[in-house]
């Protein structure tokens, strides 16, 4: 029994090492480099949600001139139709976004929170200020902002006697700033 006793002091007896100070640092920068690349993944994600709500508002105010030119047009009220492209097209809608500011004329846009609509009265444009700019690219640096504004679409059709004659085929919304969404 004595020969037993001094094996089991040995194995009892070792201690435990904790982490050297080279582990403690490798362990760090391994974290520290996988946030980053989780937070950049998290700004595109975040930037991408924003792209996608931004073009929904634009197909819905879209929608909204298309209607209401079609009802313009089911009511015989052709000549009505070229005022559409001098009015708030949010109006149009049945429900305004929730991120609509009203129709302003901004003296410095910059002091309008990002991720918001509003219409320039001034230019008869609807204005959407990017709220995430870490994959928004503008055409012209340091404006972040996505105008659009109203034309009247216009068609023309040959007549019998060879006179062409033009027609109204509707109003659109199109965009006047040319921007990238990475």
């Amino acid at each position: 029994m004595s020969i037993i006793q001094p094996s089991l002091s040995v194995i009892y007896t070792k201690t435990v090492r904790g982490f050297t100070l080279i582990e403690l640092i490798v362990v760090i920068c391994l974290v520290a480099i996988l946030g980053a690349t989780a937070l950049d993944r998290l700004f595109w994600y975040q930037g991408q949600a924003e792209k996608a709500s931004m073009e929904y508002t634009a197909t819905m105010i879209k929608s909204g001139l298309w209607i209401s030119t079609a009802n313009l047009m089911m009511a015989n009220r052709n000549a009505d139709i070229p005022a559409l492209a001098t009015q708030n097209p949010i109006n149009l809608l049945a429900q305004k976004p929730e991120n609509y500011l009203g129709e302003l004329t901004p003296d410095n846009i910059e002091s309008l929170a990002g991720g918001n609509w509003f219409y320039d009265n001034a230019k008869h444009q609807v204005v959407y200020i990017v709220g995430q700019r870490h994959y928004f690219i503008p055409d012209t640096p340091g404006d972040y902002t996505i105008k659009y504004g109203m034309k009247v679409l216009y068609g023309e059709m040959e007549l019998a006697s060879g006179n062409k004659v033009s027609y109204i085929t509707g109003v659109a919304l199109m965009p006047l700033s040319k921007y990238s969404w990475n």
